[in-house]
């Protein structure tokens, strides 16, 4: 849900050189690392983000059908009788936008990050993920601003917000909001954001706030052998996979601060993930593997969530997040292809935008279907959620292409990026 809430920058091809003459000279670098040479692609994989793009789609759309619950007893009851168990898990929709973010970040900014500190470089990146994140949310925040001011007239905002805890209204709360910080003063999410979702954003901006520290420490263990790599991406899970099992994520309850622990255990997933298949060649990996290896486990996650039934023990269905990822960004051939499809491509670039409407359009759901004239009756409910879903497309159309790109682009001109 949130990076669900990154950018998927695709990496700019390698530029093409001559064959050289004679004997070159060796090549100048810095004790920091920064003049460096890259390794060449005989040395280093290069992972595909377009893969990674269309993943993004499909952890968003789960994460919307988790929201959508309510309408299952409309022409949507196939797919919920069919995918019951597994939509009742959308939570982890969320987690794997986490693992996500932290492996796309990685990938395209270790080596600028990590060599060492720099004010310039950290400023250019936070300002690059705010001018990504921003826009969009503060408008959402803002049209939902105006639907609370309504709605408090006659219920709390808890009741129009479909959260068990009112979000703060206040001028104090409003800032909190736009500054994307109004998950760090609470310990739990419910309330927290002015959409129930959003308290995601606040988490991710944490992270990224991180992240050029972080990157310090992840510099140096760049070269960790894959597997190593791996299982380090798999061991910092456990506390997240493991924490709360007993208490039904479905009925809003959690551990106090559980929402730290989720984005700090899958955002460094997703980082030692990176590595892993940045270091897939130290080990001969056949790239042809890594389809087969990425159905295979995108087959055991939906086979354990459907019959692991209940919210909480599905939670460990996360440790198999970080090995998808890395496969999926290794694939080659058919798969690659299928994934490459624009409509798919196009749903994960704009799963940002479709993160942030859709739980607007489920409060109008509610208010009409609760308000319609001598109940609502199949019919009028049927045409109240295809308007819902028709309503959630478009908008995610129009904030992607008019606010979400367009307003992330003059951003990123006011500052010029550093050579």
């Amino acid at each position: 849900m949130v990076d669900w809430m990154v950018s998927v920058i695709t990496p700019p091809r390698p530029a093409t050189t001559r064959k050289p003459t004679g004997n070159p000279a060796p090549a100048k670098t810095r004790p920091d690392g920064a003049g460096a040479p890259r390794p060449s692609d005989s040395q280093q994989s290069r992972p595909d983000l377009g893969t990674l793009t269309a993943l993004r789609f499909v952890a968003a759309l789960w994460v919307v059908l988790f929201h959508l619950q309510a309408m299952r007893q409309t022409f949507l009851a196939p797919v919920y009788e069919l995918l019951g168990p597994v939509i009742a898990n959308g939570d982890l929709g969320v987690d794997v936008f986490f693992v996500l973010s932290g492996f796309i970040i990685t990938y395209t900014y270790l080596d600028r990050l990590g060599p060492r500190f720099r004010w310039r470089a950290a400023a250019d990146f936070v300002w690059a993920r705010f001018a990504r994140m921003w826009p969009a949310f503060a408008l959402v925040v803002g049209v939902l601003g105006l639907w609370f001011a309504y709605g408090t007239e006659e219920q709390s905002a808890g009741t129009w917000s479909l959260q068990t805890r009112a979000p703060d209204l206040s001028p104090w709360g409003l800032a909190k909001q736009l500054l994307m910080v109004h998950l760090w003063f609470q310990p739990g999410t419910d309330g927290a954001s002015w959409f129930g979702p959003g308290w995601t954003v606040s988490a991710e901006w944490l992270a990224y706030l991180a992240f050029p520290l972080l990157a310090l420490v992840l510099f140096r263990l760049r070269r960790l052998h894959p597997l190593a790599a791996l299982a380090a991406s798999v061991t910092v899970l456990l506390p997240t996979a493991i924490w709360g099992q007993d208490l039904p994520i479905a009925a809003g309850e959690h551990q106090p601060y559980e929402w730290l622990l989720r984005i700090a255990c899958c955002f460094l997933s997703g980082a030692f993930a990176c590595i892993a298949a940045r270091n897939a060649d130290q080990m001969n990996f056949n790239s042809a593997l890594a389809g087969p290896g990425a159905v295979l486990a995108g087959t055991a996650v939906v086979v354990f969530l459907a019959t692991a039934g209940k919210p909480g023990p599905g939670r460990l269905a996360v440790l198999a997040f970080p090995l998808l990822i890395a496969l999926l960004s290794l694939t080659q051939g058919w798969l690659r292809s299928m994934l490459s499809a624009r409509w798919l491509q196009y749903g994960g670039h704009s799963s940002y935008s479709l993160y942030l409407v859709h739980m607007f359009f489920i409060y109008l759901y509610y208010w009409l279907e609760r308000d319609w004239p001598n109940g609502a009756g199949p019919v009028a409910t049927n045409v109240l959620a295809a308007g819902c879903l028709a309503g959630i497309a478009l908008a995610t159309h129009l904030l992607f292409k008019y606010v979400e790109e367009p307003a992330r682009l003059r951003l990123r001109a006011l500052v010029p990026r550093p050579r």
